[in-house]
């Protein structure tokens, strides 16, 4: 395994990972991406700002060099650290409910339903715990795992990085059924995550492709091309789908690194539409709009009906933003130094800005409520809401 090491204006956490020994020229020019990274923008003052209210933060314990990321439910927060701490929180209040421990800390999580909570640890271990806390069983996975456990349907279903997806009984821990996909010598060593439609899972794989994987039997029901792999070298040719698939109606857009940005119908895998793009993080998708960062850290929207551009900013470009995620008419994104931003979803100017003393953002934001949930590298978790403009 050869990573690279990130810098301030990379595309946020594209690790490369190399699949063959032999192929150390592949991973000096992937190592610099980041080496050649243009500086970050500075920030300017935001005129007519509007008000960013923090809710209630909590200190998790050092985060940095994991792939986690907060499960957010209705009456629920599960959140973890590196060194292995997993709690629920109330997210109105954002009080401590339970804190259990597990040796050996968790690289990747959190995953749950409300009933079942799963994490993974460094080695590929996946456990998982009962909404009061108790830990009901552990399975080892095929590889390590980077991306948060997808849990639902009776299931736990966990994606590791030798690419293959692996459902467990959510119960018992047993294992019901295994799907793979060949791997690339060349890959992002990056979260790339699950969502359920259906009876289905839909997943994102190197190469630029988009999965739909029977819950029942671990078949696969569709696949469709978000990009196509380009270039002469493997460096050059590296597509992976980032993020979550980003999910509305029956809709499914994802974006890819050096690819393209493209939704397809959730029920058959068909293309409705692809733009040119190379994605720096996932995509959020909204009534009218699917929005992508770009490896430029730039915003940019498309209409979701066509994929007509709507409006680029790139007043952050080089910040390693996050994938955006949607608080009611708000877009917001979080940066490599902790600074969360929301923009105007319709027009895409940016509104208000809050900075939070946690380092830089690790994962995807998520909404609740009306409001943005940041995890960081330092621990922090905090819910941001936005108020009026003055």
């Amino acid at each position: 395994m050869i990573t690279s090491k990130r810098r301030p204006g990379a595309a946020p956490r594209l690790w490369c990972r190399l699949m063959l020994a032999a192929s150390a020229v592949l991973a000096g020019a992937c190592s610099s991406t980041s080496d050649k990274a243009a500086k970050p923008t500075p920030l300017a003052p935001i005129s007519g700002a509007i008000a960013i209210h923090r809710s209630w933060e909590v200190d998790l314990g050092d985060c940095e060099g994991t792939f986690l990321r907060p499960a957010v439910l209705e009456n629920a927060i599960y959140a973890a650290s590196r060194k292995g701490t997993v709690l629920r929180i109330d997210p109105v209040t954002g009080k401590e409910v339970w804190r259990v421990q597990l040796e050996g800390g968790i690289m990747a999580g959190v995953g749950s339903d409300g009933a079942i909570v799963a994490v993974a640890g460094p080695r590929g271990n996946v456990v998982a715990y009962n909404a009061e806390g108790k830990r009901l069983w552990e399975a080892q996975a095929s590889s390590d795992v980077l991306v948060p456990p997808l849990v639902g349907h009776d299931l736990v279903v966990v994606r590791s990085t030798d690419q293959r997806l692996a459902a467990y009984d959510a119960a018992t821990g047993t294992r019901r059924w295994v799907f793979q996909k060949q791997q690339p010598a060349l890959t992002l060593r990056i979260e790339t995550e699950l969502a359920f439609f259906g009876d289905s899972v839909l997943v994102g794989f190197p190469g630029g492709r988009l999965d739909a994987v029977a819950l029942s039997n671990g078949a696969g029901r569709w696949e469709a091309g978000v990009s196509e792999p380009k270039g002469a070298t493997e460096v050059e040719r590296l597509a992976d789908v980032l993020g979550s698939p980003a999910l509305a109606d029956s809709d499914v857009c994802s974006a890819s690194f050096q690819g393209r940005i493209a939704c397809f119908d959730a029920r058959s895998g068909d293309l409705r539409w692809a733009r040119e793009f190379s994605a720096g993080a996932g995509a959020a998708i909204g009534t009218d709009g699917v929005y992508g960062v770009d490896a430029t850290s730039h915003l940019h929207a498309f209409e979701r009906a066509g994929g007509n551009s709507l409006w680029q900013n790139g007043v952050l470009a080089n910040r390693s933003l996050s994938a955006p995620v949607l608080v009611g008419k708000l877009l917001a994104v979080g940066d490599y130094d902790g600074v969360v931003h929301f923009f105007s979803a319709d027009a895409g100017k940016l509104v208000g800005r809050y900075e939070t003393s946690g380092g830089p953002v690790i994962s995807g934001p998520q909404a609740w409520n009306g409001a943005a949930l940041f995890q960081t590298a330092k621990g922090r978790l905090v819910l941001l809401a936005p108020g009026q403009a003055p």
